[in-house]
């Protein structure tokens, strides 16, 4: 026997142009006459549901629950099923789940969930980033739209089936335009741009392990950046996994809001089994280690000078911080700018600068610095 949803509170919150959404999308076909406090929808001819579209409606949740059973039978699913599909009619969602002998049981240690959900985020972040244009190495500064876009992204309740984490991003619904009414083709919301770079993205770091562990070449992996791979998206996939403490495998799932379907509106599943997490971390570690840095910070004290009588551009080497370890940078610098290089070794003062930062074996060099500064120390 299938329950019956019958809590106001639940029932309420059904978005009722969201769930017309979802019947347009299932073949349902609205008839004359309406308004704007109800609509009347037909399916094959067979069955009818009046749904309530004004939410002040004394009997909004009564019309809800009426609406809700006619597509249990419809559909023959439970209440439970279909108003989950409901609540997400305008959203793509990403499960994220994990497989270990902790999440037998449908729970996670404390510590463990709280890495998961900060593992989940840097997933989305690396997607929107990806959208907006595919690096090897996304640094400390997030494209402005990236940072909003993940603002909005929101963090629904766990399912059970090991542990599985849910990813809500709305995006808005597909609006049918007349083939004459452009001349261009329009482009997708950023919203739907972040999920299919996400989907290519993570379905192309699996196949880059995969190559990569039968030829031991790290450039399967570099291949792949153009599909939104990065050294971001691996380390959140090795951080899913459970770091350095454990290893499990992770699935990670798409569905699409069918509000706005695809034209394969099939979900997508990509697993990583527990023997392929060691591979995406060598990856990731190997992006970090040969993409430059753009737009890096360097602060430090100067500790070396160097430049030949009468050249233009001396050598400065300072030293700062690489991932939380202090290292030796050098940078060439024009007269004036290594003037300043110059007063901040004498005077022992800190300096500031940007620039793009490689490696060079095992040194490291900020090429394109700009804006020197000199602080002020206490």
């Amino acid at each position: 026997m299938r329950a019956s949803i019958r809590d106001a509170h639940v029932l309420a919150a059904i978005r009722p142009l969201e769930f017309v959404a979802y019947l347009r999308a299932k073949g349902w076909h609205q008839v004359p006459p309406s308004s704007s406090l109800w609509s009347t929808w037909i399916r094959e001819g067979d069955f009818e549901l009046t749904l309530p579209l004004e939410r002040s409606l004394g009997d909004f949740a009564l019309r809800m629950a009426d609406a809700l059973r006619t597509l249990e039978i419809v559909e023959d699913r439970s209440q439970i099923e279909i108003l989950s599909d409901l609540l997400t009619a305008s959203a793509d969602v990403l499960r994220l789940r994990v497989a270990d002998g902790d999440a037998s049981d449908g729970t996670l240690p404390l510590e463990h969930g709280a890495q998961l959900v900060a593992n989940a985020r840097d997933l989305m972040m690396a997607g929107a980033c990806a959208a907006i244009a595919p690096r090897a190495i996304y640094q400390t500064r997030k494209p402005q739209q990236a940072m909003a876009y993940l603002r909005q992204v929101r963090l629904g309740q766990t399912e059970l089936g090991s542990y599985t984490v849910t990813v809500i991003s709305r995006v808005p619904p597909g609006l049918e335009i007349s083939p004459t009414g452009v001349l261009f083709e329009i482009e997708e919301p950023f919203e739907r741009r972040v999920t299919t770079t996400l989907s290519i993205a993570v379905s192309a770091v699996r196949r880059a392990a995969e190559l990569a562990a039968s030829t031991g070449r790290f450039e399967e992996f570099q291949a792949a950046v153009p599909k939104g791979v990065s050294a971001n998206l691996c380390d959140a996939i090795f951080g899913l996994a459970g770091g350095h403490e454990s290893e499990r495998s992770v699935e990670i799932g798409f569905s699409w809001a069918q509000s706005r379907p695809l034209q394969s509106r099939d979900a997508k599943r990509i697993v990583f089994p527990r023997d392929m997490i060691p591979v995406i971390e060598e990856a990731a570690r190997l992006f970090r280690e040969t993409s430059p840095q753009e737009d890096f910070e360097l602060r430090g004290p100067v500790v070396k000078l160097e430049r030949a009588e009468g050249a233009a551009i001396g050598r400065v080497t300072v030293l700062g911080f690489i991932d939380g370890q202090p290292r030796k940078v050098f940078l060439e610098l024009p007269a004036a700018e290594y003037h300043k290089a110059v007063q901040a070794h004498d005077n022992q003062q800190t300096v500031s600068c940007r620039g793009s930062l490689i490696r060079e074996g095992r040194a490291f060099m900020l090429r394109d610095p700009c804006s020197l500064d000199l602080e002020l120390d206490d």
